[in-house]
C-alpha cells in the first residue's frame, strides 16, 4: 500500500532551518524516491545485535587481548545473509563495535569508504579526523567522510 507522504513545504519554515543549521533533512518529503516501495532482491537478514548481548564479549575481547595485539579492537557485526567471513552487515555496509579503554588509542589510518562513529559509552576521549580534534561523548555521532585521516 502506497500512500502521499508529508510534504517539505507543509511543515514550519523555522522548523525546517532549524534542522538545515544542524545539518539534517527530513526523510519523509522524498522518501519515495530514496527507497522506491517494491521490494528489492537482497542477500541481507534482518538482524538484532542486542548491545546487552554484546557488551560482555567486547569487555572480554579487552581482557583476553591486549591493544597492542588488535591495533583495532572491533567486534566485527556480520549479517548471517552475507556469511560471517564477508564481515558484512549488508551489501553496502561494514559495522563494528571498538573497545577502547582508558589511556588507549587507536593508530591513525584512511580508507575508501565513509565511516560514522557512534559513541555509545565512555568520557574524556576525543579523536582526530583530518586534524581536528573531535570530543567524543556518548551518544554523539562522527562522520569521517572518505579518505581522511582518522584515529
Amino acid at each position: 500500500m502506497t500512500h502521499e507522504l508529508g510534504r517539505l513545504e507543509d511543515l514550519p519554515e523555522n522548523y525546517v532551518q532549524d534542522l538545515r543549521d544542524l545539518n539534517l533533512v527530513p526523510l519523509w518529503p522524498s522518501l519515495r524516491g530514496v527507497l522506491p516501495p517494491h521490494i528489492p532482491t537482497r542477500q541481507t537478514q534482518p538482524t538484532h545485535w542486542p548491545y546487552k548481548s554484546l557488551k560482555p564479549l567486547l569487555l572480554k575481547a579487552g581482557e583476553l587481548t591486549p591493544i597492542e595485539k588488535a591495533e583495532r579492537r572491533v567486534l566485527v557485526l556480520a549479517n548471517p545473509g552475507h556469511g560471517l567471513d564477508k564481515m558484512q552487515a549488508s551489501s553496502a555496509m561494514y559495522l563494528g563495535m571498538q573497545l577502547l579503554l582508558p589511556g588507549e588509542w587507536a593508530p591513525s589510518h584512511r580508507h575508501t569508504p565513509n565511516a560514522v562513529r557512534m559513541i555509545v559509552e565512555g568520557e574524556g576521549a576525543y579523536t582526530t579526523v583530518d586534524g581536528e580534534k573531535c570530543p567524543m561523548h556518548r551518544g554523539d555521532l562522527i562522520l569521517t567522510p572518505t579518505g581522511l585521516w582518522h584515529e
